[in-house]
């Protein structure tokens, strides 16, 4: 692709980072993707959607910041990762983009990221969903996983190009969706905030349409498991809860396979721990609130 190619296919991008208590300059998606475009000469525009308490800008406020072009929006409420990405999803809309590509702010991209994604658009025109091997830092693969039973198992290994969504996943950060299929499909269910939205996503997107194309990059995911205070897991887990029950399903065995797999996390983190807390959580933020 010459220069002028990369600078038109990034324009028809936006992206959108969904950020919490972190600054610019410190979040790892931020820095890493600047780094990547700086390969293109490319510039891409980027929705900063800031859910912490302070704003770091003037809300609406529209800036430069190396190869972004950054849209700053305040919400400290807090609404949630799918509120987040559906707003960017009508903003581009307004700005007339063809993609949009979703972020969180603990992803470190390879430098070939950039050019790999406006590769793959070009190679796999009738593709509308693109996403990139994440990887966390002790080797195993996050996403895209095995999707059975309303949740995902990690995978050993999967190679890069088209694959079926049947039973095969990607996870939110770093998909570029087209933006008429994210739109036709329904966007993100806003009521799933966190836990499992992407998996409710993908079950809307696959309605339509059953592909996607794994790219030929891999990036590292920030997640860490080793969280060992019982009330910070506690409260991480009303979460999972309000996920859960706030996912759509259309028939009972849906329902009742979202309730084994919260039960089954309670007793994960029941084992865990040695402590009987979350199986009161499971009763009342779960069973009591469904």
């Amino acid at each position: 692709m010459t220069n002028r190619q990369i600078g038109k296919s990034a324009d028809q991008i936006l992206g959108v980072v969904v950020m919490y208590n972190t600054k610019f300059e410190t979040a790892e998606t931020l820095t890493s993707l600047a780094k990547s475009l700086e390969q293109t000469s490319a510039a891409i525009d980027l929705v900063v959607y800031d859910n912490s308490l302070l704003a770091q800008a003037e809300h609406g406020s529209i800036f430069s910041s190396g190869n972004f072009r950054m849209h700053y929006f305040h919400d400290p409420s807090n609404p949630g990762l799918g509120k987040a990405y559906n707003f960017a999803a009508a903003y581009a809309q307004k700005l007339k983009k063809r993609w949009i590509l979703l972020l969180d702010q603990d992803t470190s991209f390879p430098l070939e990221a950039i050019p790999g994604y406006l590769s793959a658009i070009q190679d796999f025109p009738e593709i509308k969903l693109f996403a990139p091997r994440l990887i966390l830092s002790n080797g195993s693969m996050l996403s895209p996983c095995r999707y059975r039973l309303k949740r995902g198992f990690a995978l050993k290994k999967i190679d890069p190009g088209l694959h079926n969504l049947k039973n095969i996943s990607p996870l939110n950060s770093g998909m570029l969706i087209d933006l008429d299929a994210y739109l036709t499909s329904g966007g993100y269910n806003e009521k799933v905030k966190l836990d499992f939205s992407d998996f409710q996503f993908i079950e809307r997107f696959k309605k339509h349409l059953n592909q996607f194309c794994l790219l030929n990059f891999i990036a590292l995911q920030d997640f860490s498991n080793a969280e060992t205070d019982t009330k910070k897991l506690n409260a991480r887990f009303v979460y999972y809860c309000d996920g859960a029950k706030n996912c759509e399903w259309t028939s009972f065995v849906d329902r009742f396979t979202y309730t084994l797999v919260v039960f089954l996390r309670a007793t994960m983190l029941v084992w865990r721990t040695k402590e009987f807390i979350f199986y009161k959580t499971f009763m009342y933020n779960y069973l009591r609130a469904s």
